[in-house]
C-alpha cells in the first residue's frame, strides 16, 4: 500500500476498469495450436524459421523457463524446447546472411541464412499478409482452409502467426500457422464472479486487443454470458463521442468491453465514470497507464509493472492476480464499517452522558454522573467495548 487513504477508498469502490494482459491473463505467450502443411521435411522447415528467424532467448533458472525478449517468439521457442528441439542447436548449424526486423508496417520478420540444406529465406508474420506474399502453399493446401482456421483461432482469443519458405528456386512457400494464447489465470473467473455478484462492483475491460479476442477473455472469465452479442466499442469510436454520448453509454450495465483502446481513452474512461458519479478503480502496469491511475480514486499497479506505473498507483498488487483486487475490497469495506461503528458507538455513549448532565443542571439537581462514574464510562467501558 503505497497511500494509505487508498484503504478505506477501495471498500468504496463502484467500477473497476481493468487491463487483461497480466491481470486477468497469466502474461505468458503459450502456443496453443498447429497446423503445418506437408510433411516432415516442410515441420522442419518450420521449426527452423522459428528458431532462426528470431531475436529472443530461453533460458532455466532454478527449474524455471526464463525469456528474454518478444513474448510471441519466445512462446515459440518454448515450444520447440517442449517438443525435444533445442533452438541453440539451429542457430549454431545456421549462418545468418540478412535479417529484417519485424515492424508495425510490414507486419512480418524476414531472415535470410545459411543453413545445412543450403540457403533458405524463412518469414513469420501476421498470415494474411505472408499468404500474400508467397508463390504456393505446402502440401497442396487451399487458401479457403487456412482463412477458415485463422478465424477458428482467433474466435478462441488466439494470436496467429504464419510461417514461409523460399528455399533455392522453388519460390516462397507458405508452411502453415500457429495460434498463440495468453491463458487466463485460475483463479480469475471466480474472482470476477465474486467481484460483480457479491460485492457489486462492476468490471469493465480496457485492452488494445482486437474486438474478437476481447469478447473470447470476456466469455472466459464469465463478465460476458456466451450468447450475449458482442462488445463492439473500439477505442476509435470511444474517442470519436462526446462526452455526453460516452456518459450515457457508461451507464448503461450492459457495456464492458473497451477493445483496441490506447492509453489516452483509459484516462478519458476514468474522468467520465467518475462525472457520472462513480468511484473508480484501475489496473495498469505501463509507463503509458500512469495518468489514468493518477486519475483514478485508486491506481493500482501490478508487481511486475514498470516503476512510473508504480509511482502513479496508490496500492501495487504483488502477485498481479484479480482476486488480490477483491481482497482489497473486503478489507476496505471491513476498515470503513470498523470506523463507522466506532463514530457511531462514541456519539451515542457521549451525546447520552451529555443530555443526562445537561438535564441535571436545568433540573437543579447535582451532576447526576459522579467523576468516578464518568471516568468509569470513559476509561473502561467505552475502550474495551469499543474494540
Amino acid at each position: 500500500v503505497r497511500k494509505l487513504h487508498a484503504c478505506e477508498t477501495m471498500g468504496a469502490a463502484t467500477v473497476i476498469c481493468t487491463d487483461k494482459t497480466g491481470t486477468l491473463t497469466k502474461n505468458e505467450m503459450t502456443v496453443m495450436e498447429t497446423d503445418i502443411y506437408g510433411g516432415e521435411e516442410e515441420l522442419e522447415l518450420v521449426r527452423q524459421n522459428m528458431a532462426v528467424n528470431s531475436t529472443a532467448e530461453v533460458s532455466e533458472e532454478n527449474g524455471k523457463i526464463v525469456t528474454i525478449g518478444n513474448p510471441t517468439e519466445a512462446a515459440l521457442l518454448k515450444w520447440l524446447h517442449k517438443s525435444g528441439h533445442e533452438y541453440a542447436a539451429y542457430r549454431d548449424s545456421s549462418h545468418i546472411k540478412e535479417q529484417l526486423p519485424f515492424s508495425t508496417e510490414t507486419k512480418y520478420m524476414e531472415t535470410t541464412a545459411v543453413t545445412s540444406s543450403g540457403m533458405v529465406r524463412f518469414i513469420k508474420g501476421a498470415p494474411e499478409i505472408v499468404l500474400e506474399m508467397c508463390d504456393s502453399i505446402a502440401g497442396g493446401q487451399t487458401k479457403e482452409h487456412i482463412h477458415k482456421t485463422l478465424a477458428a483461432y482467433q474466435s478462441k482469443a488466439m494470436r496467429t502467426l504464419g510461417f514461409a519458405c523460399e528455399k533455392k528456386e522453388s519460390g516462397l512457400v507458405f508452411m502453415g500457422v500457429v495460434g498463440i494464447a495468453d491463458p487466463i489465470r485460475d483463479d480469475v473467473r471466480e474472482a470476477i464472479e465474486t467481484c460483480m455478484n457479491k460485492a457489486g462492483v462492476r468490471v469493465i475491460i480496457v485492452t488494445g486487443d482486437t474486438p474478437g479476442t476481447a469478447n473470447e477473455i470476456g466469455r472466459q472469465i464469465g463478465l460476458i454470458d456466451p450468447d450475449q452479442k458482442n462488445q463492439i466499442i473500439t477505442g476509435t469510436e470511444f474517442a470519436a463521442m462526446t462526452d455526453e454520448q460516452a456518459r450515457e453509454l457508461l451507464r448503461n450495465p450492459d457495456f464492458k468491453i473497451i477493445s483496441r483502446a490506447r492509453p489516452d481513452d483509459k484516462a478519458r474512461l476514468v474522468t467520465l465514470l467518475q462525472a457520472n458519479g462513480e468511484v473508480v478503480a484501475v489496473t495498469g502496469d505501463g509507463t503509458n497507464d500512469a495518468p489514468a491511475l493518477s486519475k483514478a480514486q485508486v491506481g493500482l499497479s501490478m508487481g511486475d509493472g514498470t516503476s512510473r506505473a508504480k509511482e502513479a498507483s496508490d496500492i501495487t498488487i504483488i502477485d498481479n492476480s484479480f482476486s488480490s483486487i477483491n481482497k482489497a475490497i473486503m478489507w476496505g469495506r471491513s476498515l470503513y464499517l470498523n470506523i463507522q461503528r466506532f463514530i457511531i458507538f462514541q456519539m451515542t455513549i457521549n451525546l447520552c452522558a451529555c443530555l443526562i448532565v445537561l438535564l441535571g443542571s436545568f433540573v437543579g439537581l447535582d451532576s447526576p454522573l459522579t467523576v468516578t462514574q464518568m471516568l468509569w464510562v470513559n476509561l473502561i467501558m467505552d475502550t474495551f467495548a469499543a474494540m
